[in-house]
């Protein structure tokens, strides 16, 4: 019976439905199919890879062979056909036949024929179709010279009469190209093929149909072997960052990770999206550069290249850790061994687990020698900022310093660790230009005095620029001065700090007469002044000072921007407070808080002449007043408004003004506002709380310019749960704390409204439980819920301390407790 198959079909279609139909059954009859035979008498063509057909149309030749053979010969010759894996794209055409012909010819002329000769040349791809039989295994192709082909499965091809029926490219005066050269795998196999049997496993091979010699496909051959070959073929990619790129252009890639991080968190600010709500997300905990760090060091555990990179020293000059109190000390040991001398500045404020040991092993990790000769290892620390770290001890803090003889910066604000002697080992710093020991109590004024003469005895001055704790004639270079909380601290000190005598020619000074000097009338002597750097001085809560301290320091501080006197008491009066005043024409901040014997004497002294409106004429002096910017005058209850308004409307830059517990009325908190959004001043502040004479029908007036608190955003800020306008909360109450345009008004109504935005919160967060929709997340519930002891909370609500590491990772081994 002939096969049936559809009238139009794909070649792809043919191959896979052919077999089956055709060599299923035993009864079925199995004709022929007339494939173009040679002519005989035709000279023999080369053998060609290609499978038989081609693109060209070649003409019919020789008679049909016969319609029938026995089924006995076709059975002992032809075996059974097995599928061969295909691939649809690459190896499109792995079918037996040629599937032109087959498109082309009517259904009931497709005959197949077995043990006659084969009429094509794809003898290696039939080969290969036919591998599995056990018979096909011993089977060898014959490729003479003559052109003719042996096998037993496709009888033998003749090489006569084939030239009119091949296409142009099989005829014998076909000339290849010369330089054609196979691939390497492709000339093996083929060579396989020409000497002997081949592997079952060896390649999978079919010749492309319809395709020239000349142009080959690398899919015509494929690799088999044991695998499959459907698998996907292995890829190594290249990793240019790694192999390609010089180890400079990488630290430069990892430099720039954490300057984007510092360009993102300035764009947030300029464009609006820093808001509260995000500072106080724990997404948010570290911006800017901590953030930048910190991911540095989490691609640190990409691989051990990249470890070496990130941990470079010059990725690690300045290293600020104040943002990681709880860093692990071992990771801190490990950074300080691995980068170094490549460390210059270093902070650890509020670094509570440094101790002895630790910051000495830190220390050793830092030195670096100078010569194998020389017995003395030294760090290359320019800042140095040891605040709070309140578990050091005097030995450990004298090791860095004399191990650091570059130090130009340090700060040790309140450490017990400082006492007297510190100064002397200080003394071998030539360059240190700031030295902040604020607050620290072991230390007098004999260390101080040992200091200067330390000093003097080089014949040298001191670099300090930067003074926080007490100034000394050996350093004229001082410019910050803060001598607060000194209860000792004399007006005769600060006489001798300015005295200058005629023999000191080199050092710029100024005579004064009596008059100016602060001294009786009666007297005719002339005083000698040395004139000072100095552009902040702190003399806050020492007692001791009079007003008389004031006339000590006129004209001898002549570039004196901040000027701090708070807490002096009833001792400060005009008469030395106003003379100091008229001599520090660039004032722009005086704190006069609790001086409660001041007049407007004081005020009209910081009150500048108003300008003249006259046409242009000389350029005028600078006047005490033109600059000031902050001006707290708490407690001074003998100030007037009148006073008030003229200082509030001659001075120009004025932004911040302390005067509660005062006599201010509401008109003056108007002019103060509207002077403030009339020069679009940023932040500007006014307190005045507790007084009396300040309404609420004054505050409701400038409630849409002004806000109850300044509020900032940013993680250690989430607690106070600051509204920002930005955040877009529909509480309907309150004014934005974080629009840095409006001002800061301080008073007893304003508190008021801080509490009925935090009511409009609670009340939200109640209703948004009624409805349903779960707990609110906003920032008045984590604020409260902060301190609050749940069921699950560890036992006695109490939680374990956590072990924090710079790429976040948190170890908390608290448990849990059911009650």
């Amino acid at each position: 019976m002939n096969a049936s198959l559809p009238g139009k079909g794909k070649a792809k279609d043919l191959a896979y439905t052919l077999p089956p139909l055709l060599f299923s059954t035993s009864d079925v009859q199995y004709r022929a199919i007339d494939w173009p035979s040679p002519d005989p008498g035709s000279p023999a063509p080369t053998a060609g890879s290609s499978s038989y057909g081609s693109t060209h149309s070649s003409p019919p030749c020789a008679s049909s062979h016969s319609d029938s053979q026995s089924p006995e010969n076709s059975a002992q010759q032809f075996p059974g056909l097995t599928r061969v894996p295909s691939r649809r794209r690459s190896l499109s055409n792995l079918s037996i036949h040629s599937t032109r012909s087959l498109a082309a010819r009517s259904m009931s002329r497709i005959k197949v024929k077995l043990g006659s000769a084969s009429k094509g040349t794809g003898n290696l791809a039939r080969r290969l179709l036919f591998r599995n039989k056990a018979s096909a295994a011993t089977t060898s192709v014959d490729l003479s010279p003559a052109g003719s082909v042996s096998d037993p499965f496709l009888g033998d091809l003749t090489t006569a009469g084939q030239r009119n029926c091949l296409p142009a490219w099989k005829n014998p005066e076909f000339q290849p190209c010369l330089n054609l050269e196979l691939p390497s795998d492709a000339r093996t196999h083929v060579q396989q093929s020409s000497e002997g049997p081949e592997s079952p496993n060896s390649i999978t091979g079919k010749g492309r149909s319809y395709s020239s010699p000349l142009s080959q496909s690398v899919f015509d051959i494929v690799p088999r072997g044991n695998s499959d070959v459907f698998a996907p073929v292995p890829l190594v990619l290249q990793s240019v960052f790694d192999d390609a790129l010089p180890r400079e252009l990488k630290l430069q890639i990892f430099s720039a990770l954490i300057s984007l991080h510092e360009d993102e968190f300035q764009l947030w600010k300029s464009s609006g999206q820093w808001t509260t709500s995000k500072a106080s997300s724990s997404k948010y905990r570290w911006v800017g550069r901590d953030r930048g760090m910190r991911e540095l060091v989490k691609l640190s555990r990409v691989s051990k290249a990249w470890r070496s990179l990130i941990f470079d020293g010059q990725l690690w000059m300045d290293v600020d850790l104040k943002a990681f109190p709880n860093l692990p000390v071992p990771f801190l040991l490990r950074l300080a061994e691995t980068l170094g001398p490549f460390i210059k500045n270093i902070d650890l404020t509020g670094y509570t687990k440094l101790d002895h040991g630790t910051l000495g092993q830190v220390t050793t990790s830092l030195c670096v020698r100078s010569a194998p000769t020389i017995d003395f290892a030294y760090t290359q620390l320019l800042d140095v900022n040891l605040s709070g770290c309140n578990a050091l001890t005097t030995q450990a803090l004298h090791n860095v310093v004399i191990h650091s003889p570059f130090l130009r910066s340090l700060c040790v604000k309140g450490l017990k660790a400082v006492d007297n002697t510190t100064f002397d080992v200080l003394a071998l710093c030539p360059h240190l230009t700031s030295l902040n020991m604020s607050r620290c109590s072991n230390i007098s004024g004999d260390g101080l005095h040992r200091y200067a003469n330390a000093v003097l005895g080089r014949h040298g001055q001191l670099a300090l620029k930067e003074l926080r704790l007490c100034g000394l004639e050996a350093a004229p270079s001082l410019e910050i001065l803060d001598l607060s909380y000194s209860r000792s601290l004399h007006n005769s000190a600060l006489g001798a700090f300015v005295a200058c005598t005629e023999e000191e020619k080199s050092t710029e000074s100024v005579v004064l007469t009596a008059r100016e000097a602060g001294r009786e009338v009666r007297d005719n002597g002339c005083y000698r002044r040395r004139i000072t750097k100095l552009r902040h001085l702190s003399l806050s809560n020492c007692r001791l000072l009079t007003d008389v301290a004031c006339s000590n320091l006129a004209y001898a501080v002549p570039r004196l921007e901040l000027l701090e006197l708070a807490g002096i008491g009833t001792a400060m009066k005009d008469e030395g407070l106003v003379r100091l005043l008229g001599t520090t024409p660039l004032l722009r901040k005086l704190d006069l808080e609790d001086n409660e014997e001041i007049t407007d004497a004081v005020l009209s002294a910081l009150t500048p002449s108003p300008p003249e409106s006259t046409g242009s004429g000389p350029t005028q002096p600078p006047q005490t007043g033109q600059a000031l910017e902050h001006l707290v005058v708490s407690f001074a209850v003998s100030l007037s408004n009148e006073a008030f308004l003229s200082l509030i409307c001659n001075c120009p830059r004025l932004r911040v003004l302390g005067a509660d517990s005062t006599c201010i009325s509401g008109t003056v908190l108007k002019e103060f506002v509207r002077q403030a959004h009339k020069h679009n001043a940023s932040d500007a502040t006014l307190v005045a709380i507790d007084c009396r004479a300040v309404g609420e029908t004054s505050v409701k007036d400038v409630a849409a310019i002004t806000r109850p608190r300044k509020g900032w955003r940013a993680w250690d800020a989430r607690k106070l749960a600051y509204l920002d306008g930005q955040d877009k909360e529909e509480l309907k109450v309150g004014q934005d704390e974080c629009d840095e345009k409006r001002i800061v008004l301080k008073s007893f109504y304003n508190w008021q409204t801080v509490d009925a935005v935090r009511a409009a919160r609670e009340r939200h967060r109640r209703n948004s439980r009624r409805a349903g929709n779960g707990p609110s997340d906003n920032l008045e519930d984590v604020a409260q819920t902060a301190g609050r002891t749940r069921w699950w909370s560890p036992s006695s609500g109490r939680r374990s301390p956590d072990t924090e590491t710079l790429d976040g990772v948190v170890s908390d081994r608290g448990g849990c407790v059911i009650t």
